[in-house]
Order: C-alpha cells, then structure tokens, then sequence
C-alpha cells in the first residue's frame, strides 16, 4: 500500500477530453457548472460488515495536495464543482474544519460535495462546510433500525442518524439518504421504517431507492454467508449469486425470496412515486412562472 499519497502525481487530466468529462452531473449543479471529481483520500476508519473495501486503514491526501489540484482543475478546465470520491472526507471533525479553512483561505470560491458520516455532522462544523462551498453530503445510513445498525457494525444509532440529518438541511445543505435492504435482523418493520424516513427528509436532490445489501468478498458478510451455508465461494458469488446489483446476492432475512422481491418493490414504488409527484409539481411550478408571470430568467426544462 502507497502511505504518502501526497508524492503521487495529480491525474493526467491532459491526455483526456475534459471538455467532455466535465459536463459529469452532480447534487446541487447547475446548468452552468463544470463538473469533476477529486480523489482527497484513500480507505476508511470504519468496518460496516457489508464493505467491499480490503485495505485497512486509511490515508489522507494533505489540504495543500488538494487544494492545489482544485486550483489546477479551475485555472485550467474552468471546474467550478468538485465531486470528493473517496469513501469518506469527514473522517473526523478535525480533518473536516482543517479543509474547509484551507478552502476558505484559500478562496476557492466553488461547489463541492463528498462522502460523510453522520456523527460528525455537527452544527458548527455543517456552518463552515456551507461556508466553504459545500452543497451535497452522502451519508452511509444504511437502516433506521438500532439492533441492525449494531448488526452491520456500522458505528450509528438512529438518533445520531436523525440529528445529523435534520442539522444538515438546516445549514442548507442537502444530504444523500443512501439505505439498504436486506443485513441480519431486517425485516418488513425495519425496511418501513427506512422509506418513512427516507420520504420525511427527502429534499429532492437526487432520487433515492434502497437496495439489497450484497455480500461482496471479502467483507464480513461475505464470511458470515460461507458460515451460513448461503454462499459456497467467490466463484459462486460471481458466477451464480452476483447478477444485478439491484436484485438479491444472498438472502440473510426470514422472508422468502418472491416476499423479499415484493416487499423491496412495494418500498421503491412508493420511493419513486414521491420523487416523481414532486419533480411534476417542481416543473409544472417553473411553467407557471415562465407563462403566467413572464420569467426571463428561465432557461428551458432540460436538465443538461
């Protein structure tokens, strides 16, 4: 493993067509921003059963690597949103106020967003997030269910879960809800409890439906299959079980597979049907003051 990932050089953003690349689309952006990512670290502190991850440990680029890279990415391409793709840039509350200082310093003056964890979401630290350009956290729910959150090891509790969350919107940023179906101890109680919450706090930066959980190799459930009798190998896990990502790897619940299939279709129809509702109420909204109150500012219902 390369430890000081900070002697690495920057990616060789000149032998690819950036001009293409950076119409990537992202939470929060507009139809004027140039979108790429940035990668500020490698690995995770935490162990959640389901992670496909097999390094230990993890290892931070420093403020300065990256805020030279952005400040490349800007002078360069025109860049102004940076997507932060390593699993988790708020690593800690240090790390996160150390960068965001770093940002402000050094006047960036562009969107971001990253990968969070929601006990570190904390009031003051959301307030210089926002202040620093963030627009969009994705957070790593998972389930709204104690028992299966201690299950998959994931290092929450439902009521960090709701502060971060609700403190979040309230800096004005949005949060990615992400939940998965499936972990030992889920059944049809705990995935309610997911699309409730999920309808409660959703703000319509992205669309959002669960998933099965999958047992990728080498994660702790992988070996908890095995154990289990429900996986054979590695073989049997690609070759077999490991067909879609949206369809079931291995069912660790009580429910039958058709029970799984029509409970988990039963959440997402809901899921989609308020996501659709409200982007139709949204457009129909810009309609009306584009006709009705002759906005000129508007600039067309496509996205792109």
């Amino acid at each position: 493993m390369i430890k000081e990932i900070d002697k690495l050089p920057f990616p060789a953003y000149d032998l690819f067509p950036i001009d293409y690349y950076r119409l990537l689309r992202a939470p929060r952006a507009t139809n004027r921003d140039f979108v790429l990512p940035v990668l500020p670290g490698r690995g995770c502190k935490f162990r959640c059963n389901f992670c496909y991850r097999m390094d230990k440990g993890f290892r931070p680029r420093s403020k300065d690597s990256i805020i030279e890279e952005i400040e490349l990415l800007k002078q360069r391409y025109g860049i102004t949103y940076v997507m932060f793709s390593d699993e988790l840039l708020m690593s800690s509350v240090e790390r996160t106020v150390d960068l965001c200082e770093g940002f402000i310093k050094a006047k960036l003056n562009l969107k971001w967003s990253c990968n969070g964890r929601l006990n570190y979401a904390k009031p003051a630290v959301l307030k210089l997030m926002k202040e620093a350009g963030c627009v969009f956290i994705n957070y790593g729910i998972e389930a709204m269910d104690d028992q299966v959150l201690k299950n998959m090891n994931k290092g929450l509790t439902t009521k960090q879960i709701i502060s971060g969350v609700e403190a979040t919107l309230a800096s004005g940023i949005s949060p990615g809800l992400n939940i998965i179906f499936g972990n030992i101890g889920d059944n049809r109680e705990t995935l309610r409890k997911g699309v409730e919450f999920l309808l409660k706090y959703d703000d319509q930066a992205q669309l959002r439906t669960i998933r099965p959980v999958t047992p990728y190799p080498g994660s702790p459930l992988y070996y908890y299959a095995i154990e289990k009798g429900l996986l054979r190998d590695c073989a049997d896990f690609y070759e077999c079980k490991h067909v879609n990502s949206d369809l079931l790897a291995v069912n660790f619940t009580e429910l039958s597979d058709d029970e799984f299939y029509q409970v988990l279709f039963e959440a997402n129809a809901t899921l989609l049907r308020n996501y659709y509702e409200k982007q139709y109420a949204s457009v129909v909204n810009q309609a009306s003051r584009l006709y009705l109150g002759r906005d000129a500012s508007f600039r067309g219902f496509r996205q792109i």
